[in-house]
């Protein structure tokens, strides 16, 4: 991929989750405010429960990215029509098995949450119903309206995504204001991604207009070639799963819906920071493959140890940030019933400072070929989770829940994690610990420094003097981080200030 188009993708991406932050930001303490503790509760472990169906998808998705993208740079367009429209007779399939799965499970099964008001009960059911047709559709849709990244326009991606979330969150205020319910939610959900992926497959036809779709092209042997590709993708995205969308799902069961409620608002924030430097990760696993062909190992050496120190640097200054203002924050942004959300993100934040570095990793192992040994290290985390999980939360509640998702995070990741690494670059272990912790332990003494220095002269207890403490921060975090920069990426940092 050429740097300028690889720059203008990770722009995008990261434009649209700051985007989405800022949404989030305003639109959480608002729903929260409107639902209760309980009923948002329920809100949020429908999602969680609708997203274990996304397993269904098998690992394809990634499949389909890594097809397209080869054969559009080889301009093969009778193949990736092959690859699109196989794939839509396999999605067609997931789909229809995924709406009939959440009906089942809704009539059969979510009883079993500990959600004490019937009535919030047999609503969260309806509307968990209409997510299953919401889900189906994602999946039909999904090969032609939702492969612009493949075709590498993640920016005309974003765009669509983010002016659905504009839309659709401003309909769900309305709905909200006038007291509608979760049903009402769970349509306007469908509503806008039917519209989405409508859109999508028109710029995509104009775009790229040999791209067509047609039975002809479904073809066996690249169905099997898809499915072939996608097994180990499958497994890890199922560890993922497991790791990122059990939380308020374990604690329905095991604890009640409005812990559940509680303990999403700042475990969603700190799931914002992972898909923000995820954002530069996507873009960054083609590009991978490019310098590994033209440089070998030993250029992908040099870039995985680059982004590595900085983005120590920055997970480590995060994650102290976070256990320092951490109460402040949720005090000024939720209601009281919602203060334990606090404590919630003070102990992911732990984890966070290790775990938030190696996405970056985990591209480079997947444009290497090397994603078998994400794999590994996901499913010793998710285990490792959910035992944990089990035995803390009903002596801890909320607590517990973090303590089991935090703890396996920064062992793994100090341990395990770089072992791997070490084996699929030629690298030395202690070589990346010390590459990690000589910046990212640097980035949280000065945060914890400044931070505690500048809370105590201008307590962060209004919106004002709460965002004076955060630019104070900024500013004393720029210096240092412009000094660990590389020359070369200076140069690059003042052309793109001066373009702009």
């Amino acid at each position: 991929m050429e740097r300028p188009h690889f720059v203008k993708n990770i722009t995008a991406t990261s434009t649209a989750y700051v985007i989405r932050i800022i949404i989030s930001f305003f639109f959480v303490p608002f729903i929260t405010s409107v639902l209760g503790d309980a009923r948002y509760g329920v809100w949020v472990i429908l999602f969680q429960t609708i997203n274990y169906f996304t397993l269904l998808d098998l690992g394809l998705t990634s499949a389909i990215t890594r097809y397209v993208s080869k054969y559009l740079a080889e301009r093969n367009y009778p193949a990736i029509n092959r690859v699109l429209n196989s794939s839509s007779l396999l999605y067609f399939v997931i789909g229809t098995v995924v709406a009939l799965g959440i009906y089942i499970f809704a009539t059969l099964f979510f009883g079993y949450f500990k959600v004490g008001d019937p009535e919030i009960l047999e609503e969260g059911r309806r509307a968990l119903i209409i997510l299953g047709f919401f889900m189906a559709f994602n999946f039909y849709f999904l090969p032609f309206g939702n492969s612009l990244g493949a075709f590498q326009r993640f920016d005309l991606a974003r765009s669509l995504a983010i002016g659905e979330e504009i839309l659709r969150t401003i309909l769900m205020v309305i709905l909200l204001r006038k007291g509608y319910g979760l049903e009402s939610l769970a349509l306007t959900l469908l509503l806008f991604t039917v519209k989405r992926h409508v859109l999508t497959v028109i710029v995509l036809r104009r775009l790229h207009p040999e791209v067509r779709p047609g039975r002809e092209f479904i073809d066996r042997e690249t169905t099997g070639m898809l499915l072939r590709y996608s097994r180990t993708s499958f497994a890890i995205v199922a560890g993922w799963l497991v790791i990122f969308n059990t939380d308020a799902f374990l604690l329905g069961l095991i604890g009640s819906s409005a812990a559940a409620g509680v303990y999403y608002p700042g475990a969603q924030l700190l799931l914002y920071a992972r898909n923000a430097i995820n954002a530069i990760a996507q873009p960054l696993t083609p590009m991978v493959s490019h310098l590994e062909t033209s440089s070998g190992l030993d250029g992908v050496r040099k870039l995985y140890l680059k982004s590595l120190r900085y983005s120590s640097y920055l997970s480590f200054m995060l994650s102290v940030g976070v256990i320092i203002y951490a109460r402040n924050f949720v005090g000024l942004w939720l209601a009281p019933e919602f203060l334990g959300s606090a404590e919630v993100m003070q102990v992911l934040a732990v984890g966070s400072a290790f775990f938030l570095p190696q996405i970056l990793g985990n591209s480079v192992l997947f444009g290497i070929g090397k994603h078998r040994y994400i794999l590994m290290v996901v499913a010793c985390e998710a285990v490792s989770k959910i035992v944990l999980a089990v035995i803390l939360i009903k002596p801890y509640g909320l607590l517990g829940m973090a303590v089991a998702s935090a703890v396996p995070q920064a062992i793994l990741y100090l341990t395990l994690y770089p072992y791997f690494m070490a084996r699929a670059l030629n690298l030395g272990y202690l070589k990346q610990i010390g590459h990690s912790l000589r910046t990212g332990v640097p980035g949280g003494v000065i945060c914890l420094i400044v931070g505690l220095g500048i809370r105590q002269l201008l307590p962060p207890d209004t919106w004002m003097t709460f965002a004076i403490n955060l630019m104070i921060l900024f500013v004393a975090a720029a210096v240092p981080a412009w000094l660990l920069l590389e020359s070369d990426d200076r140069g690059r940092v003042k052309a793109f200030i001066s373009r702009s």
